[in-house]
This record gives structure tokens, C-alpha cells and sequence, in this order.
């Protein structure tokens, strides 16, 4: 007889590892791993510890969202119900989304050898141009509390 299994179970339970917690964990992983690589590559700890905040900070937004959004992966089931323009209310998933890209950009700058003054309002301006591209394209899915 094989064991019965709940569907709408919360595999996270009421223990101490939780979506947010992964993923602020994830995030400060990233900051260290491209501060090293970024001493190691360019020998400037400044590019990668900018482009690790930002992925960093790109990690902690959107896995905590795929984490909750259940078997099935849907992210319209995680909308309110009150949302009637993508871009009202912060889009946490499209920011995500944005801020990992702009690390690349950061980090992708220390190779073309340009100034951080010039990797960072191009990191900027991409994550502004991915933000809203994604914000529209997908729902905007929120954490259940």
C-alpha cells in the first residue's frame, strides 16, 4: 500500500529553513563567490563585490517566489487578486530578474576594462530596461506570508 500524500502541503512546514532564508543565504554566497573571482580575475575587489550585491540581491527576490510557487510552477496562482497593472506595486520576480543581470553587466565591464563610473550606469540602465520588459511579461507573483 504505497503512503497517501497531501497536496496542498507546505514543504516548508514551521521549521527554520524557509524560502527567504534559502534565498538570502543564496544571495550572500553570491557576494562572496564574485568578490573572489573578482580579486582573482581583474585584482580589484570593487567589481566583484558590486556585481555580487547586485546578483546578490537579484538571488534573494525571485527563487524564494519559484520556491513557493508549488508542483504545477504556476505564478498567476501567487498574483493578488487586486492587480490590475503589472508595474503598481513592487514586482518582485521582474526585480530579480534585473538586479542579477545588472551584476553581470558590472562584472562583464571589469573585462572590456572600463571604469567601475561607466559599469555602473550601464549596469543601471539595464536593469531599469530589463525591470520593466519583465514586469510586464510575467505575473506579478507574490510571497504568501
Amino acid at each position: 500500500m504505497e503512503p497517501a500524500r497531501e497536496t496542498e502541503s507546505n514543504p516548508f512546514g514551521d521549521g527554520p529553513l524557509t524560502p527567504t532564508r534559502i534565498g538570502a543565504a543564496a544571495g550572500m554566497m553570491d557576494i562572496i563567490a564574485f568578490t573572489v573571482m573578482g580579486y582573482i580575475t581583474f585584482d580589484n575587489i570593487t567589481i566583484g563585490a558590486i556585481a555580487g550585491l547586485l546578483v546578490g540581491l537579484g538571488v534573494f527576490c525571485f527563487p524564494p517566489v519559484f520556491m513557493q510557487s508549488g508542483e504545477g510552477g504556476d505564478l498567476e496562482e501567487l498574483e493578488p487578486a487586486d492587480d490590475a497593472a503589472p508595474l503598481r506595486g513592487f514586482h518582485r520576480v521582474a526585480a530579480g530578474f534585473a538586479l542579477s543581470a545588472a551584476g553581470i553587466v558590472v562584472f562583464a565591464t571589469g573585462f572590456v576594462e572600463l571604469d567601475t563610473l561607466v559599469g555602473i550606469p550601464a549596469a543601471l540602465v539595464a536593469a531599469v530596461g530589463i525591470y520593466l520588459v519583465a514586469g510586464f511579461a510575467m505575473p506579478n507573483a507574490q510571497l504568501r506570508t
